[in-house]
């Protein structure tokens, strides 16, 4: 008998891990679906979803409470991100790997919240980082925010000790690096908030950068065309421009923009006669770090950061003003000034350049190397296999795929290379994640993402992943079907368009070329304050399946795209 007890037993506990596994998918799914969500800036819904997979957990994941505290940092509700981090902590248990990132997050939160050099906050910071480190030793950016910490509470010789061993580790962040050296070389790096290393050319076409900055009290305002708060603000800030002009002041705008033309558009309407510079490769704002929108910065005459602030609310204004004045009152410190000088002489700044040429120290952006060629010129890729490819004024070859398309004329297509480069990156970061949840497969890890092969657009900016509007792009997923199923097709472009929070405004459907079966659906949806057309394409081709992507602002863009795929040809 005891054997069948055994049988029974085992039958009855399948149900039990099959709904475990389930309640795991739900959870992984409602992060994913915050995800989005917070990569279009739609934070309520985000925390929403978060919280929703926190409570399909059972309060019992990590990964959902680290989201909820990213979130509520960017809303700039400090005291709750500090609360769902220890939440974090908790729930991670005896996840060495979770406990570790729950630690870090909740010291940067404490950092960020400190004054001074004996804040208990600083303190606090420290016990976290070292928290972290006792659980995951093998953490080198551990070992940079613990020396950032120990040289803030003035401790310089720990906190040396701490950035010398993170500038010795293996696959290091070359920006992170740069900033230890520079905090070794003068401790006076971490204590005050020095702006980080930027430099561009604006609309007015001028340099603007952190040394032609040098002596003047500048007010940043980091901004999006597409943020309704950020629309508000223009008065107030056309009203300082004109209250201190004159004063020893400058204020820089910075777009989060994607779409030049919107851009360009609605600063000459609003007459916003300051500089202006749309960040169309993020490198600026990633430098700052700035993460929600609008978001204010004021440097003192030495280029530190004197004032920070994200939102626009009643009493904004007021705050800048106060900023400004205690900025402007302030005289220059010359152990600050000599601080700061020493980044200038620095051969390691990269160059955000745009609308003006580089200068032999400069690094160009991917989307100005994508410039480079004429729509005319002839691009032979050295690569093999599918990312191998011809493009030849507007047409466009991949034997591997068996497929010519003749993509609109004037459109500038991007460079095989820069395609293969993001690919390698898309790759990395998938393998990341991957193995952030499941770091016992780092030694037999092998994954295959979809390929990017084509990417073109109207202005020749953008890479594939960062697109500029109107633009096509082809991507490729390894498949052994033979034939697509519209019922299939259907189903996945309705999931699209609930994940989006779009429409269909087309119906998918089956269409030909020269005897080549395709599947279509159209969607549009607002996003950034713009309405965008998405034209969604599917069909085989050599044991692949590519997907076609359509994305314009207007409804003549569109159709000059979707046109072109009448000559987009697969010739197995």
């Amino acid at each position: 008998m005891r054997p069948i007890c055994l049988i029974m037993l085992c039958s009855a506990s399948l149900p039990w891990v099959a709904r475990a596994q389930d309640s795991a998918d739900l959870v992984k799914s409602a992060i994913a679906q915050g995800d989005l969500y917070q990569s279009k800036h739609k934070y309520e819904l985000a925390q929403d979803a978060y919280r929703k997979a926190d409570k399909l957990s059972h309060h019992a994941s990590a990964d959902a409470y680290l989201k909820l505290s990213a979130v509520d940092k960017k809303l700039g509700d400090f005291s709750s991100a500090l609360d769902e981090a220890k939440k974090a902590v908790r729930a991670a248990g005896d996840n060495k790997t979770w406990a570790a990132q729950a630690h870090l997050a909740h010291a940067n939160l404490l950092v960020q919240m400190s004054s001074k050099p004996g804040d208990k906050k600083l303190q606090e910071a420290e016990a976290d980082i070292r928290q972290a480190l006792a659980l995951n030793p093998s953490q080198a950016i551990a070992h940079f925010n613990l020396g950032y910490v120990l040289l803030k509470q003035a401790r310089d010789a720990e906190g040396i000790a701490e950035l010398q061993t993170y500038v010795s580790a293996a696959g290091v962040q070359p920006a992170d690096l740069a900033q230890a050296h520079r905090m070794i070389a003068n401790p006076i790096r971490a204590r005050e908030p020095f702006a980080p290393d930027f430099s561009f050319t604006s609309h007015e076409k001028q340099l603007i950068s952190n040394s032609s900055l040098r002596g003047k009290v500048v007010l940043l305002d980091f901004w999006g065309t597409w943020c309704p708060p950020c629309r508000e603000s223009v008065p107030t800030l056309r009203d300082l421009q004109k209250k201190y002009a004159g004063k020893g002041f400058a204020l820089v705008s910075v777009s989060s923009d994607d779409d030049e033309d919107v851009w360009r558009t609605f600063i000459e309407a609003q007459k916003m006669n300051w500089s202006e510079y749309i960040d169309l490769s993020g490198e600026v704002l990633s430098a700052f770090n700035v993460e929600s929108f609008p978001t204010y910065v004021v440097l003192d005459k030495d280029g530190v950061m004197r004032f920070r602030q994200s939102g626009f609310a009643q009493g904004t204004e007021g705050e800048l003003v106060d900023a400004i004045n205690k900025a402007l009152k302030r005289a220059s410190d010359p152990n600050l000034a000599a601080a700061a000088a020493t980044d200038a002489k620095e051969k390691e700044l990269a160059v955000v350049s745009h609308g003006g040429s580089s200068g032999p120290n400069s690094l160009e952006s991917e989307s100005n190397s994508n410039r480079a060629k004429s729509p005319d010129a002839e691009t032979n890729s050295t690569l093999v296999g599918i990312e191998g490819s011809l493009v030849s004024g507007t047409i466009y070859k991949n034997e591997a795929l068996s497929l010519t398309y003749e993509f609109p004329r004037g459109w500038i297509a991007a460079k095989p290379d820069v395609l293969h480069a993001l690919n390698e990156k898309l790759e990395a970061t998938a393998k990341a994640s991957i193995l952030q949840q499941h770091p016992e497969a780092a030694g037999n890890l092998r994954i295959m993402t979809p390929k990017i092969v084509f990417y073109a657009s109207r202005r020749g900016d953008g890479d594939g992943q960062r697109l500029s509007f109107p633009c096509i792009r082809i991507m490729t997923t390894a498949s052994r079907a033979t034939a697509l199923e519209l019922d299939t097709f259907q189903r996945t472009a309705e999931a699209m368009a609930r994940a989006s929070g779009a429409k269909l405004s087309l119906a998918p459907a089956e269409y030909w070329v020269q005897d080549h079966p395709f599947m279509r659906a159209d969607f549009e949806r607002s996003m950034g304050g713009q309405h965008i057309l998405q034209t969604y394409v599917q069909t085989l081709s050599e044991d692949y399946l590519l997907t076609i992507e359509i994305y314009a602002l207007s409804g003549d863009d569109k159709q000059v795209a979707v046109d072109s795929l009448q000559k987009l040809i697969i010739d197995e």
